[in-house]
């Protein structure tokens, strides 16, 4: 007997898209039977879950601990661009999009283990919904209710929008001993396959989050590292760049000399060369006359 919304909540989430109406009809009515017309009204009230949102759903409840990595990687994330921790930044960017579609690849995978296939359009709502998951506290709350109704987004500044995305919202728990106070945060237990004792995520979150921080600065170290032997490889390569340059210029250098050399050689063999036909010409000249002499005696 559903005797409370959350517990409504719980099961109707936990089941797939084609189930969701006839099993909200169920419960409705249940509901009536038991004389809990607010309640039923409550219930017919909860809106179908998206296919994006109903394979996110799915995976928070069946597959926590896959999703706590990636929370954890989103808490060191936001704590290097609280203390704008460059070197973390720079190697968690480039951790961030491999890690999105790492574990929406996965989701795709278990959403198609039962029955349902995530076409590009509702794929892409998963990475936007993991993506505002990482970037804002509040999508990740209520990505962690196992409840929603839609994908989130993330515009990239800012707040993400998560109002309206969550089955109880920020209604409360109606018949769940809510005080009426006001609006709560969504909660960050879920029920794991819809019913059974809630699974606080918070202490596996710690562990795990240490544990990222822990591998993540182990990489910043070795980035550092390699990032030294890059410089002193840069250095020494530069060194042997200027003495090659050097040697180069003594070459031109050298050649221009010799050039310069060549040059004025040329022009003194050309001298020497209008010399030597000019004493061949004298040459010639003087035996014809020498022949003449000769034959007049």
């Amino acid at each position: 007997m559903i005797l409370h919304l959350r517990a409504a909540v719980e099961q109707l989430y936990a089941v797939p898209p084609a189930r969701f109406t006839p099993l909200r009809a169920e419960l409705v009515a249940e509901a009536r039977a038991a004389g809990e017309k607010s309640l039923a009204t409550s219930i017919g009230a909860l809106r179908k879950p998206t296919v994006a949102a109903w394979a996110v759903n799915h995976f928070v409840r069946e597959h926590g601990d896959e999703v706590d990595e990636l929370r954890a990687f989103a808490d060191l994330l936001r704590e290097a661009q609280r203390t704008l921790d460059a070197d973390q930044l720079r190697v968690l960017g480039r951790e961030r999009a491999w890690r999105v579609d790492a574990l929406a690849d996965r989701i795709a995978e278990v959403a198609g283990e039962q029955g349902q296939r995530l076409g590009a359009g509702v794929a892409q709502e998963v990475r936007e919904t993991l993506t505002a998951l990482i970037a804002d506290e509040g999508a990740e709350a209520s990505v962690l209710t196992g409840a929603l109704v839609k994908a989130l987004s993330y515009s990239g500044f800012g707040s993400v929008d998560v109002a309206d995305v969550v089955a109880l919202g920020d209604a409360g728990d109606e018949g769940d001993g809510g005080d009426g106070d006001g609006p709560t945060r969504p909660s960050l237990s879920v029920l794991p396959g819809g019913g059974g004792d809630p699974v606080d995520l918070e202490e596996r979150r710690r562990s795990r989050r240490t544990a990222e921080r822990t591998r993540l600065q182990s990489a910043v170290e070795t980035a550092r590292t390699e990032l030294r032997a890059a410089d002193r490889q840069v250095a020494v390569l530069t060194a042997r760049q200027e003495e090659v340059t050097e040697g180069i210029a003594d070459l031109e250098r050298r050649l221009a000399t010799a050039r310069a050399r060549l040059e004025k050689v040329t022009g003194e063999l050309d001298e020497a060369h209008g010399i030597r036909d000019r004493r061949e010409e004298e040459e010639a000249a003087a035996r014809k006359a020498l022949d003449a002499h000769d034959a007049g005696d």
